[in-house]
């Protein structure tokens, strides 16, 4: 019989497929074609029934699915350490917003362009953005070859960005025209949250979100303080306003939900909406731990993020996941609370549904190519005893060898081939004084 032709064969010492039996393949391989994973199984067979333009041994090393990053505003790498150590309302108010207030769509772009190869390099393959300019963060994505779902953000009208709530319903209207036939980036509705916008607006642009059929997402429930700002300005919590005014459905995604009740989880789960969790943000911010166990026994969707890399300070989802894992057990004393496949599986699967990707987060034939590969030769890494634990609990993402999305091969053994990151460094060293200078001028 003569072998199949594909495009690209990666091989490994273990294949953590992330398919519905969790199959893991020792010695394995995965055939790809195009966009998309042609075959996946033992290196031998797929050696006997594919021949490859390319083939790519990974060596000593884990191939996994590409990463899911569930909420972060990749711009925010040129705020990455300006204001630490501060509560979230403070860091917000007096810091973040009035740096922002001054971007540019250059800025915005040469952020995001930061952020994504930070993310390439350490094995996350798509993202669910929030931000300024998205269209900026769009052409990054785009060039960079990762996946994203884009979302155009808006605080109370008037603000620094859009005048009337119209102007910003015509961009994000704009923003998803632009995108509508891409393959890799997809929209969304992006209210930052209850507190910084108003109920009728929000209920305005979930109208708008139904109009375009696209996702809505939110900031909700992330600090104690923001629960008491939101009680005092509206005479009700977060989660509560956005049950009263119909804000919860099947595409809300709600990012954060640390200071919520065992009710307000019920609304969620009711509802079909879906959460992302953001540990290390959380808690550098001093907001709080999401009860993440009850949600999930509650059977709602969780995805994984990193939030900005001015919150948490990097957008390394190795470090997120092992964090989720470790925060619940210590939290809650039980060392079964939060298994490593549970993590693995919100920051591949699950994230993917949280995105709306249905057709990436696992290594099976007819899904795409999105795959990662973490090189286990080195100390940190031996011995090898269960490859999931390594994944979860001692890797990183400086262990990355290999990003692909798509079919296309963004990162391999520290070269990246689609972003040019001496002028991205260069550049971002610049911004330095531009957001000093933003402080000064409070």
């Amino acid at each position: 019989m003569q072998p199949k032709k594909c495009d690209l064969i990666i091989k490994g010492s273990y294949v953590l497929t992330q398919n519905d039996e969790r199959e893991l393949i020792e010695d394995g391989a995965i055939a790809v074609s195009g966009s998309l994973i042609s075959a996946v199984g033992k290196r031998s067979e797929i050696e006997v029934e594919w021949v490859a333009e390319e083939t790519v041994d990974c060596g000593k090393s884990v191939i996994l699915p590409g990463l899911m990053n569930a909420h972060t505003h990749v711009p925010m790498t040129l705020m990455r350490g300006v204001a630490d150590d501060l509560p979230l309302l403070d860091w917000l108010h007096n810091y973040m917003f009035p740096i922002e207030s001054g971007l540019t769509k250059e800025l915005v772009e040469l952020g995001a362009r930061l952020g994504c190869a930070e993310m390439i390099a350490s094995g996350t393959t798509a993202i669910f953005d929030g931000y300024m300019y998205e269209d900026a963060v769009g052409k990054a994505v785009d060039g960079s070859g990762m996946k994203a779902v884009l979302g155009e953000g808006f605080f109370k009208f008037p603000s620094p960005f859009f005048k009337t709530a119209q102007e910003a319903w015509n961009a994000i209207e704009a923003l998803q025209e632009r995108f509508a036939d891409h393959d890799r980036i997809r929209t969304s509705v992006t209210p930052h949250a209850v507190f910084t916008t108003d109920p009728e607006q929000l209920a305005e642009s979930m109208e708008l979100a139904e109009k375009l059929d696209i996702l809505w997402q939110i900031h909700a429930a992330e600090s104690v303080p923001e629960t008491k700002l939101t009680l005092e300005t509206f005479g009700k919590r977060p989660v509560q306003i956005l049950k009263d005014y119909g804000l919860l459905t099947k595409r809300t995604r709600l990012h954060h939900c640390v200071d919520v009740t065992d009710e307000e989880i019920d609304w969620i789960r009711d509802a079909g909406a879906m959460i992302a969790h953001n540990p290390q943000s959380n808690l550098k911010l001093g907001s709080g731990i999401c009860p993440l166990t009850k949600f999930l026994e509650a059977g709602v969707n969780a995805g994984l993020g990193t939030d900005g890399a001015a919150s948490n300070n990097n957008l390394d989802m190795f470090d997120e996941m092992r964090t989720a894992a470790m925060l619940q057990k210590g939290f809650l004393q039980d060392p079964e609370a939060m298994p490593a496949q549970t993590v693995l599986d919100m920051a591949t699967v699950c994230g993917a549904s949280f995105l709306g990707f249905e057709d990436t987060g696992s290594l099976k034939a007819g899904l795409k190519a999105d795959i990662v590969a973490i090189d286990m030769d080195k100390m940190h890494s031996k011995p090898v005893y269960n490859p999931l634990s390594h994944v979860i609990y001692s890797a990183g993402g400086q262990d990355v060898c290999l990003t692909v999305c798509d079919g296309q091969v963004l990162y391999r053994n520290g070269e990246f081939l689609t972003v040019d990151v001496e002028i991205i460094s260069r550049e971002a060293e610049k911004a330095v004084k531009w957001a000093l200078k933003r402080l000064e001028s409070r």
